[in-house]
């Protein structure tokens, strides 16, 4: 069976990501995103195993109006080695004293900061897909849920993690988003 640590292990690397947006509510857009995801270690380090990694995505929205927008977004998703469970995190925002010494170009040696973990986005309860017929450990579909109640709106997340030869091929995230101000499906696959 593949464990949390192997599922996490495989995300590092460089997605691209297909996204449709499905609305119920018409001023919140509905359409297709498309773009690159990366997952790398965080802070960067090559002396040892990351238990971080910095989720960063950017990519082109087309609304199903035909308006274009660019956008991107940032999460932190750790793993835990003594609960053996992976997390979704936000990325503190910036402070405007840290965006004005990283856009000022005084210092150009002075590095960026670090994203930081801000608050817990969801736990990652993995399973094995109950529908998965492979018939060896490498071959194998892994399922994961989390939920996120953001003051009265919930964020149901469900990941499926498809691996062949002990490789992960692809993975998909949706999101159902229900409550008094959003009500809306976001469902997103990522391949290599």
């Amino acid at each position: 069976m593949t464990t949390p640590q192997t599922i996490f292990n495989a995300l590092r690397g460089t997605w691209t990501l297909h996204r449709t947006l499905t609305s119920a509510i018409p001023s919140f857009p509905s359409g297709t995103f498309t773009g690159t995801a990366t997952l790398t270690p965080h802070p960067p380090s090559t002396s040892h195993p990351p238990t971080s990694l910095l989720y960063s995505e950017s990519g082109e929205l087309k609304t199903d109006t035909g308006l274009i927008l660019r956008a991107n977004k940032k999460y932190i998703y750790q793993y835990d080695e003594k609960k053996d469970k992976i997390s979704a995190w936000f990325v503190k925002e910036p402070s405007s004293q840290t965006q004005n010494r990283n856009t000022d170009n005084t210092n150009p040696n002075e590095e960026a900061a670090v994203e930081q973990a801000d608050y817990l986005f969801h736990e990652l309860i993995l399973a094995p897909d109950s529908t998965a017929t492979k018939s060896t450990i490498s071959d194998c579909r892994m399922t994961a849920t989390g939920d996120h109640l953001c003051i009265k709106d919930n964020y149901a997340a469900r990941y499926a993690f498809e691996f062949e030869n002990g490789e992960l091929k692809w993975w998909s995230l949706r999101y159902n988003v229900s409550g008094p101000s959003k009500d809306y499906i976001s469902s997103t696959v990522f391949r290599r």
